[in-house]
């Protein structure tokens, strides 16, 4: 496989802040029945997808930045719900996902 390059970085990046601002506009579709935030929702969600498929064809191995992208985006839906919509978020819950993060960084890393 190949390195990771700066560009592929990049795409890995934009690919979770494209799915973040999906999860952010969610909500706000109100259950699909909201046609611009559903537009945006799906138009975010589709490009944030759409790359990982890309970056795979750059030839990055797949358990480097799969298991990446998959901790960052809950991680990132955490903040959001906590941050723009007020959701609680307990000690626990926060140092949990963090704890599961860092597992699957070391576990990638053996």
């Amino acid at each position: 496989m190949a390195a990771v390059t700066p560009l592929a970085a990049g795409l890995v990046l934009l690919s979770v802040l494209a799915q973040l601002v999906g999860i952010y506009l969610m909500p706000l579709t109100k259950g699909l029945t909201a046609p611009l935030p559903t537009l945006g929702f799906a138009l975010a969600y589709g490009v944030g997808i759409a790359l990982l498929p890309r970056i795979a064809h750059m030839g990055i191995n797949l358990s480097l930045f799969i298991p990446f992208v998959a901790a960052l985006v809950p991680l990132g839906a955490v903040a959001l719900g906590v941050l723009a919509y007020g959701e609680p978020a307990s000690l626990a819950k926060i140092g949990i996902l963090v704890t599961a993060c860092v597992m699957i960084g070391v576990a990638n890393a053996v």
